[in-house]
């Protein structure tokens, strides 16, 4: 059975990476990670007719924002919201004319990783250049709530962590979870930049 998230679009896509797709390196220090034209196209082509916003001022629960979202634009036809957590929601339009309406009333950013990149491929090859993924999870929650990845990567902590990766050019920070204290002066595991020997 085919799974499609709230946009039509395909969770466990037979997305086929051939040789040349991907193309990892080292820039400045910083493993990074650069996809085909062709992959690129491909996920773009999902985001398509998608705006991402950012709710400014108090939070507001779906159903609300949905109704006040479409008395403000008044689109014509059918538009699907979901919220993406921290103030922000994708609108997903059937109208290109709704589209451009909507997207010329200023401007749209969203901070972290792009939605379309959110295949599970591209970012099992993402965390690639971290260490070995151990465990992708993979979650999807109907059109309310947006996608999130979490991966398990193993690390070795006797090297720097590493703080940020380059996908596309572009800087993707780097959290880990369950490491009580990290040095990102030293890039190592176990105590603060307060107490970091390579600052004496």
């Amino acid at each position: 059975m085919l799974e499609l998230d709230s946009y039509g679009a395909n969770v466990d896509e037979d997305l086929e990476l051939l040789e040349g797709d991907i193309h990892r390196s080292i820039v400045n220090g910083i493993p990074a990670i650069n996809f085909s034209k062709r992959i690129q196209q491909i996920l773009f082509k999902e985001m398509e007719l998608t705006v991402v916003s950012k709710s400014l001022g108090r939070n507001i629960g779906y159903g609300a924002l949905n109704i006040r979202i479409s008395s403000l634009w008044n689109p014509s036809k059918p538009f699907h919201i979901m919220d993406i957590e921290n103030g922000y929601f994708l609108a997903k339009f059937h109208s290109t004319d709704d589209y451009t309406k909507v997207l010329s009333q200023g401007p749209w950013l969203i901070n972290g990783l792009p939605r379309f990149l959110y295949k599970k491929k591209i970012l099992e090859e993402i965390g690639g250049i971290i260490g070995k993924v151990a465990r992708l999870d993979f979650n999807i929650d109907s059109k309310i709530r947006g996608r999130f990845a979490r991966m398990a990567v193993y690390i070795n902590l006797d090297k720097p962590l590493i703080a940020q990766v380059l996908v596309n050019g572009m800087h993707q920070k780097v959290e880990y979870e369950a490491l009580p204290t990290i040095c990102f002066t030293c890039k190592k595991y176990g105590h603060t930049k307060e107490i970091c020997a390579s600052l004496q």
